[in-house]
């Protein structure tokens, strides 16, 4: 019986490994096509979480946290950025999360309270970067911000165009008014300033924006907010992840990368487009001194960087949001590169549970509105660092606590 279960458990390992035994018996280039490619056909579910009531939860902690794509230990989820250099079954995270909403696996959203649904065509202009034309004066061409100055306001032009504003509150914010420069709610300036651009990019013609398109390499960070628990059952803390979002480039930030000729982003411009921040060094220059060790980060909490990840400057804003459940099905059937073992890759679904990432706690849910850290210690990266470990640390000692009699 043992002998026939051992059999079975060494069956199921090969069969999910990657076909890396093609490349070692092969005799012709001509059948190198399944070199490193998952067994078609094969289909292989998320691993359920366990059912959990009110009556056997003791505490909860809800979080959120930035996940730096700068850290080596994060590159699985950020590479290849260039996937037609690879083979077809590597690819990055944001890949399957596009693709996924795309082929209606799964909706995003707007917000992490999953009210606000981003439709198709709200989906395919997040990605496309547009931005209004400052204009020159005096040039005797009339373009992009210019049109506004001249109507006296965004809505005056707009109206001009032929849209007819709903009666809803952010119309009465007009991004040129002192009500809309002196609002104080950041998620309401985002909120706002979007449904604007959005209504002048589906009225104004292209020769008023300068675009670009979205691409993989754009992606600098990752917002995951989960939940932290004690089960009264099974005695341990765990952590479940509620809901996942990209950061990318802003707009100004893509277009100062794309035009500057050492092909390295200007990342000290204001915040826009998708509210990305992210330090100034891209991706491919870390120092090695600053590589993590990732293999000493056994302990869940041990996964969280120390590196300072706030800045009080911008906003943590992804370009969507995406319920974690509901994605755990294509995730699950979406693997990383395993670089200690290319014949035994991980899924997504697997490094976002177990935790094999390195993020920052930048919030936590509390009696002020879930305001985070830089709303209440600002312009002092080391001591919302400091904030930050002491958030982790709490939530780690209440579950020493439970231990203590």
């Amino acid at each position: 019986m043992r002998k026939s279960v051992f059999l079975l458990v060494l069956l199921l390992n090969l069969s999910i490994g990657f076909s890396q035994a093609n490349l070692l018996n092969t005799k012709s280039s001509y059948e190198l096509e399944t070199v490193s490619k998952i067994e078609e056909g094969a289909e292989f579910k998320p691993l359920d979480y366990a059912k959990v009531s009110d009556e056997d939860i003791v505490f909860s902690y809800t979080t959120w946290e930035v996940m730096d794509l700068n850290e080596r230990v994060n590159f699985p989820f950020l590479y290849p950025i260039d996937i037609y250099s690879v083979t077809p079954d590597r690819k990055p995270l944001i890949h399957y999360l596009i693709d996924g909403v795309r082929s209606f696996e799964f909706p995003a959203y707007f917000n992490d309270t999953f009210t606000e649904e981003i439709s198709d065509e709200e989906f395919e202009n997040i990605q496309v970067y547009k931005v209004l034309k400052p204009g020159v004066d005096a040039d005797g061409i009339t373009e992009g911000k210019e049109h506004f100055d001249i109507a006296g306001s965004w809505r005056a032009h707009l109206e001009s165009l032929g849209y007819e504003f709903p009666e809803e509150e952010w119309v009465t914010y007009d991004p040129s008014s002192t009500e809309f420069l002196e609002l104080e709610d950041n998620l309401k300036v985002d909120e706002y300033q979007r449904k604007w651009n959005a209504v002048a990019a589906s009225l104004m013609p292209d020769t008023d924006f300068n675009s670009a398109e979205f691409e993989y390499s754009d992606v600098r960070k990752y917002i995951i907010k989960g939940v932290w628990y004690f089960d009264r059952i099974a005695t341990e803390l765990k952590f479940r992840p509620i809901a996942i979002g990209p950061v990318a480039l802003s707009a100004e930030d893509k277009f100062a990368q794309t035009n500057d000729d050492t092909g390295s982003a200007d990342d000290s411009g204001d915040d826009g487009g998708f509210g990305a921040f992210f330090d100034d060094e891209p991706e491919e220059e870390v120092a090695e001194e600053e590589v993590a060790e990732e293999d000493s980060e056994t302990d869940s909490f041990a996964s969280m960087s120390d590196e300072p990840a706030v800045d009080s400057d911008k906003e943590y804003t992804p370009m969507f949001w995406v319920f974690y459940p509901e994605a755990r099905e294509v995730l699950s059937q979406a693997y990383a590169f395993n670089q200690k073992n290319m014949s035994k890759p991980f899924s997504f679904d697997r490094l976002i549970n177990s935790r094999r990432f390195s993020a920052t706690i930048y919030k936590e849910a509390n009696v002020y509105q879930d305001r985070d850290i830089r709303d209440y210690i600002s312009k002092n990266a080391l001591m919302q660092l400091l904030e930050s470990d002491r958030i982790k640390e709490k939530i780690r000692n209440k579950e020493q606590d439970m231990w203590s009699y």
